[in-house]
């Protein structure tokens, strides 16, 4: 099973599984005799997030697998998020940056307590470089759960094969935290192991691209301010001279502002859309904030419209980039892959 997606079938064992016991626990309501089998409703004190569901699937199948190492990614903060119920031995906190304001708080600090309070009694702690004020956050956390700080630099001086500048940070997290799980835990990471991820060349969603018959793609999951600008700046390093083409959609809670301000240094042309999605920031709110800072601005209702759009106007060897929401993202991919 090492490696492979999670079958169907098992999924929906699971899922099943999850509400066979939420239903004995008054969670949720079981369905009505000669209703055809429908959903369960989710009683109102017992609400649960797609997101609590998935993690408590994963905890459960992981478990079933006989897993010795479950990685699990937070879904927004630390303090308040599903994966709080785990007590992590060992805890990797990526750059901090402004993001999720409506749920975190407004500053760099706020949002790293939200993020830090991840960490548990005794745990090792990798940290990438970050910002001094979440940088002090993090450090006085470790103080108080007497936790242990490991603090990763960029890889340097060895090939990479994912694209963008940012992945050398990514790396260095990653090899600190397997240097951990050996030497710390007794989980072996092989040396071929670490060679294999370093050189894998593709990972939906981050600065992903898709060679097309006269034009390209390249998808990218960057949803706010300092994501935005990573991306800007790996692609004028990278594409400096081809023509291009924006696909440019976020969630409402977004600062999209910002974020469309940076992309118009490196864009002429962008196309706003929405995702199917009701988090999806209106279209008309896009354009009006994009107004006077690209050449020509285009509004296209959905997604599959601002594909077929996108390729209207592309010229050969055009590079149209997808970005500003996952949401957005993975339903663009879901088209160009059939």
């Amino acid at each position: 099973m090492t490696g492979r997606m999670v079958s169907k079938t098992v999924w929906a064992e699971g899922v099943s599984q999850i509400r066979r016991f939420l239903q004995r626990r008054g969670a949720v309501s079981a369905p009505e005799e000669g209703r055809g089998n429908p959903a369960p409703t989710i009683k109102s004190k017992g609400d649960f997030t797609y997101f609590e569901i998935l993690t408590l699937l994963a905890m459960l199948l992981f478990r079933q697998a006989g897993v010795r190492i479950g990685i699990f990614e937070v879904g927004m903060g630390g303090r308040l998020d599903a994966t709080n119920v785990l007590a992590p031995r060992l805890v990797i906190l990526t750059p901090i940056h402004l993001d999720h304001e409506a749920f975190l708080g407004d500053t760099i600090s706020e949002i790293a307590r939200e993020k830090a309070a991840i960490i548990r009694k005794g745990a090792d702690v990798v940290s990438a470089p970050q910002i001094r004020e979440a940088l002090t956050v993090i450090e006085n956390q470790c103080r108080r759960k007497k936790a242990r700080l490991w603090r990763a630099r960029p890889l340097r001086g060895i090939p990479l094969g994912l694209r963008g500048d940012f992945q050398a940070v990514n790396a260095g997290a990653a090899i600190q935290a397997a240097a951990i799980l050996r030497g710390r835990c007794g989980f072996p990471v092989s040396g071929r192991a670490l060679r294999q991820g370093l050189r894998k060349k593709n990972w939906p969603g981050r600065m992903e691209f898709i060679t097309g018959p006269r034009f390209d793609f390249l998808l990218d999951g960057a949803h706010n301010p300092a994501a935005i600008r990573a991306l800007a700046r790996n692609l004028k390093a990278l594409y400096p001279r081809r023509k291009r083409i924006l696909i440019f959609g976020a969630a409402r809670d977004k600062k999209t502002a910002p974020m469309l301000r940076t992309l118009s240094s490196y864009f002429k042309d962008v196309i706003v859309t929405r995702a199917a999605n009701p988090r999806s920031q209106e279209i008309g709110t896009l354009l009006g904030q994009a107004r006077g800072r690209f050449q020509r601005i285009l509004p296209a209702a959905k997604i599959p419209g601002a594909l077929q759009l996108a390729g209207r106007l592309a010229a050969r060897r055009t590079l149209v980039v997808l970005t500003g929401s996952f949401y957005l993202i993975g339903e663009a991919r879901k088209i160009l892959r059939r």
